[in-house]
């Protein structure tokens, strides 16, 4: 069970020029610890716990930094914005420098906010990741790329450079609702649960439906198949003493709790959203940090040994890697967290970590 780390320059305490040249420290620690993967998001507009609006650029320095960790953009946003072209020369270009460490996570977005600054109609955002995803893949591995879908029409164009993986780098998608999970599967891409505050039963249910949906699927055209499952933690805190965890952690954890109900309720009233139905217990525990590190598998806050019995528990339901949030607790704050995790959680749960 692989342990990975995503951070999104939460400035909590510092400034962006700050944060950035931190973010980069704790990678190159990570690194060192054992630490699978590292990843950023691609927000905008939503400061203070997101300020990375160009992730492609700090990966690349943080390319240069480390040597074994996997560098795994979460998530490029597949929408009109981010023509898929250019993510998939973005992704080539950091393959390279990286010498074959890069992955790409795509997603299609919650974020209103985003998307009406952007001009992009919540109802379409389906349409257009499935679009681009079809470029996405063609502009990798095909010597001539063209395209004639619904979103993108491209005439016949090299795309270049390729990537330094053959046939090309671990592909995956943010998948929050049970629909994403079976499309994921379906395309015989990789899933990473994000912001799944629905609880076990539920991630149970969206994992149940990707394995069903990959091992149904006909992958004979599909030129990297991959069924890695992967679940985010959008708030981990990893300390000593349990109720010290809860403290230093706790600000940070309800803070981004309530910013996805921000989300949420007004996206659970659009077309495609319709798995956000049903909000009433986060409503209703939107204050309560014990209750959100007992039910629900985005929230994992405490001792090493409360975060083996997590991770194990996770593992037998079927998943590949934790993604841990541990951000906006401060610069050494965050590194304590990653020591005690790369010391004492890891060696139990990874045993190969040491010899990536």
């Amino acid at each position: 069970m692989r342990v990975g780390l995503l951070q999104e320059g939460d400035l909590t305490g510092t400034t962006v020029a700050d944060r950035y040249h931190q973010l980069i420290d704790e990678v190159a620690l990570a690194d060192s610890l054992g630490f699978s993967t590292w990843g950023t998001s691609e927000q905008h507009f939503t400061p203070p716990s997101f300020s990375v609006a160009a992730p492609e650029v700090l990966y690349s320095a943080i390319a240069m930094r480390t040597k074994n960790i996997k560098l795994r953009t979460m998530a490029s946003v597949m929408l009109k914005w981010n023509h898929p072209i250019l993510v998939a020369e973005r992704l080539a270009t950091l393959d390279i420098v990286s010498r074959g460490r890069a992955e790409v996570c795509t997603a299609r977005s919650n974020n209103l906010t985003s998307l009406r600054a952007f001009g992009v109609d919540p109802a379409e955002t389906r349409d257009q990741w499935e679009d681009g995803m079809d470029v996405l893949m063609k502009a990798m591995v095909d010597e001539k790329l063209e395209h004639d879908g619904p979103i993108w029409k491209i005439p016949p164009v090299e795309v270049v450079p390729k990537p330094f993986t053959k046939p090309h780098p671990a592909v995956s998608v943010a998948a929050s609702s049970v629909e994403s999970h079976g499309n994921a599967g379906t395309r015989g891409i990789g899933a990473i649960t994000f912001d799944n505050y629905f609880g076990f039963d539920y991630l149970q249910e969206c994992l149940d439906a990707y394995r069903i949906a990959f091992d149904a699927a006909d992958l004979s055209n599909v030129a990297a198949p991959n069924d890695y499952r992967g679940v985010y933690v959008a708030t981990a805190y990893c300390a000593a003493d349990r109720d010290e965890a809860r403290r230093i952690a706790h600000d940070i954890a309800m803070d981004y709790f309530k910013f996805i109900l921000d989300l949420y309720i007004p996206l659970s009233q659009k077309p495609g959203y319709t798995y956000l139905d049903t909000l009433d217990k986060l409503i209703e525990h939107q204050d309560d940090l014990n209750w959100l590190c007992e039910y629900t598998p985005s929230v994992m806050i405490g001792t090493p040994e409360d975060f083996i019995e997590r991770i194990h528990r996770l593992e037998a339901m079927g998943v590949d890697e934790v993604l841990l949030r541990i951000d906006g607790f401060g610069h050494e704050n965050i590194k304590r967290s990653l020591e005690l995790i790369g010391r004492e959680v890891i060696p139990v749960v990874d045993p190969t970590a040491a010899t990536r």
